[in-house]
């Protein structure tokens, strides 16, 4: 321990040297500081020069002036890892300091700067000065908590005690100069005694780590669940198109935790229903199928609304499971779905687990609601219930509504009992999970530090889309508004409504400068044409400018797809409301990273499907014909085709827009 002080007891280095001395550490302790330490257990030196082998840890709790030069003693004598608690570096706005800090640590895996430690239950290890440790504790239990913030992820461990779950392991990554949430993720997973991962993220550094992180977790049948901030993020991106504007640090987090089968959420209490949710084991499809079994008729109402409101559904029960029911003969007031037990219920209470048990072998049935009140004069029979709940292969909840006092509690199932329907709601909307599957490629985006962008209008990036698969409108192309005239009439577009627009690499936003004109007669294209023709010499000193007309196409939904390569996140495909909606970031939009899997791009398109009255097979080709494009040209930093017309037929792009990434 460096920077322990002899005469300030609330000193970082003192604190964390009383805490492990506390928590029956037994192993050796040096604490290095200008005056000895008075303990037998603590041997005293002036600096780690002193010792005589090097330790397996150093902890840095000095002034980040004095921090640098900690670590290059602590590398000269061989020490292999530490952790530094010390502030006031990138965090603060100092990067040089940290700059300096990592040249000094050489090849030492580091933890921090800007920490608040690490905490291992089962070493009894506890290396933070944190008052919550103080506190009397459950015993450890399965989950691993990492968190970018150090207060906070002592919070969410006082609130998973509270809930009856125990924590094993905790680490604070601080400004993450060496050691990442991903690293620690990845090496904690594979112990046998953690089943959930606990994340505090105010940032990604390394997106790929995380995804990893996620998609090992889905393989071993573990849980990695993710608060994170940045949903209010108003984007820092600075972005050519509309795809790149809107899609946000939260957005392309929320793919990536979708596709890695990551559970992402808003709060903690969300947090704490996710891990509850994860020790269930629960991998419910989409649109899981319940079967609501009550003693109510109205919380059976209650029960499928909620449930239907949130995306699940609540089938009949097929003809076989019903026969099975009437042969145990505990249903009274209907064997449907929900099944209503009658207000007699408990003259049955013997047959409740064979119930349960028909329940839960139902191939047609993805998981079960018991829904029972008070339960003062049975309580053993409702505790042998919770029990079978807790036991069976299928997810089952049992919601015990008005329990006797503590008996919640005391049932020591807060992953299976549950108070209220409302506590069961937002419970089980933590349950639905991504299937795992294998990736049909592999693409993770540019990296490479941005540096000029250049731009390909529409008239050169339609025809690259086009030979890819994505038909765009006809166009024809002029330097004047008699040449765009004349062409037109060679076009033979007689009749029909057009569309005018300048066309210019330095006017990727035309629109906003009045450099479009849509719905045009025949009579008026030549006034419009010189229009757009004066607006575009005032906007544009460009040799490559033209006037560029189309036909108007008919068409019953705008769409926006694209593409943009995020040096964090790699390349994210966008989907989602098209024309001047594209701009709004509450229009319907979803978001998958690349790599993705059959069913992420089919998932995407039948959700457009629905959203846009489009043919789901069509949508699913434009994505497929995007993410070849980007494949064959990893140049190409945004495409941006918005909007692409739902027309009778398929789908038609009406204009287009690609920026290129120039590097030394």
């Amino acid at each position: 321990m460096v920077g322990v002080s002899a005469t300030q007891p609330l000193s970082w280095g003192r604190l964390t040297l009383d805490r492990l001395l506390a928590c029956g550490f037994s192993g050796e302790l040096v604490a290095v500081g200008p005056q000895a330490v008075e303990s037998p257990s603590v041997v005293s030196v002036r600096s780690l020069s002193e010792l005589n082998a090097p330790p397996d840890l150093v902890v840095v709790a000095t002034p980040a002036d004095a921090a640098p030069g900690v670590l290059a003693e602590a590398s000269a004598i061989g020490v292999v890892a530490a952790v530094v608690f010390s502030a006031g570096f990138s965090e603060a706005g100092d990067t040089l300091r940290e700059q300096r800090l990592r040249e000094a640590a050489g090849d030492m895996a580091v933890l921090g700067p800007n920490c608040l430690g690490i905490v291992n239950h089962a070493a009894g290890i506890q290396l933070s000065t944190s008052g919550f440790l103080g506190r009397s504790r459950r015993t450890e239990g399965p989950v691993a908590i990492i968190t970018q913030s150090g207060a906070l992820g002592f919070v969410l461990a006082d609130l998973l005690e509270k809930a009856e779950i125990g924590y094993t392991y905790y680490a604070s990554v601080g400004n993450e100069m060496c050691l990442t949430t991903a690293d620690l993720g990845q090496y904690l997973v594979e112990r046998p005694e953690v089943e959930t991962i606990v994340l505090y993220l105010e940032g990604v550094r390394d997106a790929a780590g995380l995804r990893e992180l996620g998609e090992r977790a889905r393989t071993l049948g573990k849980t990695v669940v993710a608060l994170a901030v940045g949903s209010s993020e108003g984007g820092r991106r600075s972005a050519l198109s509309h795809t790149a504007a809107v899609a946000g640090d939260y957005t392309l987090l929320s793919a990536l935790c979708t596709q890695a089968g990551i559970l992402l959420v808003r709060t903690d209490d969300e947090l704490v229903d996710a891990v509850l949710c994860g020790r269930k084991g629960c991998r419910l499809p989409e649109s899981p199928a319940f079967a609501v079994l009550t003693m109510s008729g109205g919380a059976g109402g209650v029960l499928a609304d909620s449930l239907t409101t949130m995306g699940a559904r609540i089938p009949p029960l097929s003809e076989p499971t019903r026969r099975r029911i009437a042969e145990i003969g505990t249903v009274e007031a209907g064997d449907l779905n929900p099944i209503d037990l009658g207000g007699n219920f408990f003259r049955s209470l013997d047959s409740f687990h064979a119930l349960i048990g028909v329940l839960d072998e139902a191939d047609e049935i993805d998981a079960v609601v018991v829904y029972l009140t008070f339960g003062d004069y049975f309580v053993d029979n409702f505790r042998d219930i919770a029990e079978t709940c807790a036991a069976t292969a299928t997810p089952t909840w049992f919601i015990w509504a008005g329990a006797p006092e503590g008996e919640i509690t005391r049932s020591r199932r807060p992953e299976t009992v549950i108070p209220s329907i409302g506590a069961f709601v937002r419970r089980t909307s933590m349950a639905v999970r991504p299937a795992s599957t294998k990736p049909v490629e592999q693409d993770r985006g540019d990296r490479r530090s941005p540096a000029l962008r250049r731009v390909l209008t529409e008239l050169h990036a339609a025809p690259v889309l086009s030979e890819a698969g994505i038909r765009h409108v006809p166009m024809d192309a002029a330097t004047t508004p008699e040449g765009v005239v004349a062409a037109i009439e060679a076009a033979d577009w007689a009749g029909t409504r057009m569309v005018v627009k300048g066309d210019s690499s330095q006017a990727p936003h035309r629109a906003h400068l009045g450099l479009l004109r849509i719905d045009i007669a025949r009579a008026d294209l030549l006034s419009a044409a010189a229009e757009i023709h004066a607006r575009l010499n005032r906007s544009c000193v460009d040799d490559e400018a033209r006037l560029v007309a189309q036909p108007l196409v008919e068409h019953r939904a705008e769409i926006a797809l694209g593409a943009v390569r995020d040096p964090i996140y790699g390349t994210a495909v966008v989907l989602g409301a098209g024309g001047a909606r594209a701009e709004d970031h509450s229009a319907p939009r979803h978001t998958i990273l690349l790599p993705a899997t059959p069913q992420d791009i089919d998932g995407l398109a039948t959700w457009a499907s629905s959203e846009f009255d489009c043919d789901a097979a069509s949508i699913a080709a434009a994505i497929r014909s995007l993410i070849a494009v980007l494949h064959e040209h990893p140049e190409y930093h945004e495409i941006d085709i918005n909007p692409l017309c739902v027309v009778d037929g398929g789908l038609v792009a009406v204009d287009a827009l690609i920026t290129l990434t120039d590097t030394p």
